[in-house]
């Protein structure tokens, strides 16, 4: 099946295309505020795809001294973008997949003709699960993944540091079901508060701070033994995107993804 005929509304959404030369300081919050984990960029060029992603700017963020934080709000955003993959809407759905599988992000741009067309994202592939264009037979429990903890004491530099060194988007935090991810610590750091902290104190470590300033998200219970179709459902209005039950959770990635890889997942 065809990317356009799958998701056919997929050029009626407006995702916000950000000139290269605009400051990281104006980008972030726009992942903020419109509650995604991807921009793209515009070019002149249809072949130049790069984007912004929430993901991998928090990973430079780690890396920067408190110092260079102030100096990185006002680097242009091409500096920081990463290439974004590119499929034509006339592409088959399993060259979609195929991307996300080659780039370990769940981001493409679809172009039609010659024109760049719309951001299709994981997410948008859990509702095929519904109409039945996606199907598998696996449970949810046999493609969940081990949850990680930390105590409530952690500061966000710790949890970063476990976040990329696990290559996980999701740290929970006590032994309960709430949870930190890459997109509220974005919230955090690009908040009104915080950025008019760092222009206040400029050399001050805004990671430096304990997890619990952040607001956790508070995982779904589920069923081990419920089918991905149903898993799939609860996630697509679920604004962390994460089950979790007997120490394990499971994502968008471990719904589509997994399957995908293990030659599990049917396509109509």
């Amino acid at each position: 099946m065809r990317i356009d005929q799958a998701l056919p509304r997929l050029f009626e959404r407006a995702y916000p295309a950000i000139d290269p030369v605009t400051p990281m300081i104006s980008v972030l919050p726009l992942l903020r505020f419109h509650e995604i984990d991807a921009l793209p960029l515009s070019f002149d060029s249809v072949k130049k795809q790069r984007g912004i992603f929430g993901y991998t700017s928090l990973a430079r963020i780690l890396s920067l001294g408190p110092k260079r934080f102030p100096a990185f709000l006002n680097q242009p955003c091409e500096d920081v973008s990463e290439p974004l993959a590119r499929v034509r809407a006339d592409q088959q759905l399993s060259d979609l997949l195929e991307e996300f599988h080659r780039t370990r992000f769940g981001f493409a741009r679809v172009t039609e003709k010659k024109r760049v067309g719309g951001l299709v994202s994981l997410d948008d592939t859990l509702r095929l699960y519904e109409n039945g264009i996606l199907s598998c037979k696996l449970k949810a429990e046999e493609v969940s993944s081990k949850a990680f903890w930390l105590p409530p004491s952690s500061t966000v530099r710790e949890v970063l540091e476990q976040m990329f060194a696990r290559r996980i988007r999701r740290v929970f935090v006590g032994r309960g079901r709430e949870f930190v991810w890459d997109r509220s610590i974005v919230e955090y750091l690009f908040s009104p508060a915080v950025l008019a902290k760092v222009a206040r104190e400029p050399s001050e470590d805004i990671l430096d701070v304990p997890v619990s300033d952040i607001e956790p998200t508070k995982a779904i219970q589920a069923d081990p033994g419920e089918t991905l179709k149903e898993t799939a459902g609860r996630l697509t209005s679920e604004r962390g995107q994460c089950l979790v039950f007997d120490g394990r959770v499971v994502t968008p990635w471990d719904i589509v993804m997994k399957p995908w890889e293990t030659k599990k997942l049917k396509i109509r």
